[in-house]
């Protein structure tokens, strides 16, 4: 009986891990391309023509990069560690 859940929590982990592989890149790309958005927003539109008006812009676009950076990196070293340990 105990075997056979540990099979099964096994096989769990598996479905799990797989699912984070799935989504990983959807998790990476999208906050990257919508701060790449925002940063791009404001030099077409506000560093080119002078404007301060969408310093906001250039604001949203580093803290969704950096944010995303940071997360990003420990997401997929622990994804990689539980990918050797299974």
């Amino acid at each position: 009986m105990e075997k056979k859940n540990d099979t099964r929590k096994e096989n769990i982990q598996k479905l799990l891990l797989r699912l984070e592989l799935w989504f990983a890149p959807v998790l990476i790309i999208v906050p990257i391309g919508a701060s790449l958005f925002f940063l791009w927003d404001w030099y077409a539109r506000g560093f080119s023509t002078g404007s301060s008006v969408y310093d906001g812009e250039l604001l949203i676009g580093l803290l969704l990069l950096a944010g995303n950076l940071v997360f990003d990196v420990q997401f997929l070293r622990s994804v990689r560690m539980l990918k050797k340990k299974l």
